[in-house]
């Protein structure tokens, strides 16, 4: 079953300036799987004896994404994940299933975009490359949803030092009784989106370093978190002692000072010679709005560049500092399509669209809402058909972006580093550009 968001109108509430031209947009309909929302994420520590590893797989579900059924004045949801683990031939190594039932108080909490559940799963493994493949059946609707993810289990040695896979953590704990997701004596609960930001603006992780000398000897942890497309870089290093045994390790990195965007944390183990060990794993940043207001105004107030005409940038960007949130509300308030709810739909689909836009056209040192093919999105929401070309011998890469209820047509053209340039007609409505 496929579900049909129908989303309201733009060009009835404002006018967007950008680029040579102004334009209207029409958010149309965007067609979404039918699936349970949910998120799936691992890490791979060594077993304690033996040769194998203890794969622990994360998952995440929405409550938007299932389906509840009234139950003893509360609402149940139930549903069934199959897990399999397969080797470089699709063919299958292990695999686990598992029912579990899951019942909120309030009918508000199924609706919630905002609430969910995390659970845990566990298998045995050799080293070796593999797939790991996780099915989640909503047994109310019937309805699946399926995720997959490459995943490599290193060589074990007892000689070699070795790190363990990073676990990315939403919140430890002290255990007070017994848990899936205990360790070392504390509760900790996996980040399975690795999105951070509010309400705790800091970075958490749990890893274990396999020691393999005899005698203890000094080495020093160098900690970098880094972005591709943000000039910032926060090192710092601390000092252990790493013998024969295992290290456990848990780490916090305050993300207060980083705008919002995708980052990297790189872990790496040196002596007095060289480096001997390192890994890294990607993370989100992804603060509310509020907070995107306070942290960094100046670019909050660039992002609203497609939605605001001249004179309301100005004032924007001239408010003093504790006119500021006012003066934003205010912004989206004079927009606001049903100003009778406590619901704006238009400000809510300009940020969801400039989320989209980060996530899938950034290029180098700028930001996806900066690129062409990311303006355009924001403007006119998703193509209703995109046609792509690939570079051929006399011609770059370029496409098509067609909105037919609108009858726009964007062309992008490869510039020869990756980044789409919007072609003549900026506006998209002349048809005797196509080619």
């Amino acid at each position: 079953m496929k579900k049909i968001i129908k989303i309201l109108s733009f060009c009835c509430w404002v006018t967007f300036i950008f680029g040579l031209a102004s334009g209207q947009t029409d958010f149309g309909y965007l067609e979404e799987g039918g699936g349970p929302l949910f998120f799936v994420d691992y890490a791979s520590f060594r077993e304690e004896t033996g040769e194998k590893y203890r794969l622990e797989v994360y998952y995440k579900i929405f409550n938007q994404g299932l389906t509840f059924v009234k139950y003893d004045n509360k609402f149940k949801a139930s549903y069934e994940i199959e897990l399999l683990v397969l080797n470089k031939v699709n063919k299958q190594v292990t695999g686990t299933t598992m029912e579990e039932d899951y019942v909120v108080h309030t009918y508000e909490e199924t609706q919630s975009p905002d609430d969910f559940l995390i659970n845990m799963m566990s298998l045995s493994l050799y080293s070796g490359r593999y797939k790991l493949r996780m099915k989640l059946i909503d047994r109310n609707s019937g309805s699946e949803s399926v995720l997959e993810k490459n995943f490599t289990i290193p060589s074990r040695s007892k000689e070699k030092l070795m790190f363990s896979d990073i676990e990315l953590v939403r919140e430890v704990s002290d255990s007070s009784e017994s848990s899936k997701f205990e360790k070392r004596g504390k509760v900790v609960i996996p980040s399975v989106d690795r999105n951070f930001g509010d309400p705790d603006p800091t970075l958490r992780i749990y890893y274990e370093i396999y020691g393999g000398a005899q005698q203890p000897k000094e080495y020093h942890l160098a900690y970098e978190i880094y972005s591709p497309t943000h000039s910032f870089s926060h090192q710092e290093t601390v000092k252990v002692q790493i013998g024969p045994e295992t290290i456990y390790r848990f780490e916090n990195f305050s993300l207060e000072q980083l705008s919002e965007g995708d980052y990297f944390l790189s872990v790496r183990l040196l002596d007095e010679k060289k480096e001997k060990l390192k890994i890294e794993v990607p993370f989100q940043i992804e603060w509310s709005l509020l907070s995107m207001l306070k942290n960094d105004y100046q670019k909050f107030i660039d992002q609203l560049r497609y939605a605001g005409t001249d004179e309301e940038m100005k004032r924007l960007r001239e408010a003093e500092e504790e006119e500021r949130i006012e003066k934003w509300l205010e912004f989206w308030k004079s927009k606001d399509p049903t100003p009778n709810t406590p619901e704006n739909e238009l400000r809510d689909e300009y940020y969801r669209r400039l989320k989209y836009a980060n996530q899938n056209f950034v290029i180098s040192n700028r930001e996806g809402w900066e690129t062409d093919m990311g303006r355009i999105y924001i403007i006119y929401g998703h193509p209703d058909e995109v046609e792509k070309y690939p570079f051929e011998m006399e011609m770059k890469a370029y496409q098509w972006w067609h909105y037919y209820k609108s009858d726009r047509h964007f062309l992008f053209v490869d510039r020869g580093d990756g980044e789409y340039e919007l072609q003549p007609p900026y506006d998209g409505l002349i048809r005797k550009y196509r080619k």
